[in-house]
């Protein structure tokens, strides 16, 4: 799982206008701000009996306000699973969100794929700047672990968001076990290479 220090790092590289990376408990003392990305470590810092808390979820959010007046939000969480009560409270409302189960219980890249739904809503070159049609092309990137069984394929899609823009720095990625390149996705993933 990745710390809130290479977080902040990694949004910094990435262009994600991130204000908040912590504890949800955290969030309480923070003052909303628009078009502003969060990410929330679910767990509250200091644990039931007293320790400070390791962690253990990443989720996001995001809420633009636009000239006109117009407010978007969205709430991201990579198990598909709705915002919970305290986030609720905090942003005032309810936020649309993904229901998609795009992580494997058997890895820890929460992190990960909100740094990289946070990137594509908000610097992907091709993102076409309307929040809820960016956020339904990245989910749409990724199979539904409800439905199919390769989650292998979504940690391949995922870790091209981490890579160089420069294709002659690119290298194979390791996927379970294996190095794959992007050329290895099957033609059923077509829809998927244009946004690799």
């Amino acid at each position: 799982m990745l710390t809130d220090d290479q977080i902040w790092e990694l949004a910094d590289r990435m262009n994600v206008p991130l204000t908040f990376c912590n504890f949800k408990d955290k969030l309480k003392n923070k003052k909303l701000k628009y078009n502003k990305s969060y990410i929330v470590n679910m767990e509250d810092s200091v644990s039931k009996d007293g320790k400070m808390n390791p962690g253990s979820h990443y989720v996001c959010f995001q809420i633009n306000h636009y000239p006109n007046g117009r407010k978007e939000s969205i709430y991201f969480d990579s198990f598909g699973m709705p915002q919970p009560d305290t986030l609720t409270e905090y942003v005032g409302g309810i936020m649309p969100h993904n229901d998609k189960d795009i992580q494997s219980l058997m890895n820890s890249a929460c992190g990960w794929y909100c740094l990289a739904f946070l990137h594509y809503i908000n610097a992907s070159p091709d993102r076409t700047g309307h929040l809820y049609t960016d956020a339904k092309r990245f989910i749409n990137m990724f199979d539904d672990l409800e439905k199919e069984h390769n989650h292998l394929k979504n940690e391949f899609v995922l870790k091209h968001f981490f890579r160089s823009a420069d294709p002659s720095l690119r290298k194979p990625i390791e996927v379970g076990g294996k190095l794959v390149s992007p050329e290895d996705i099957t033609d059923q993933d077509d829809d998927n290479k244009k946004h690799l």
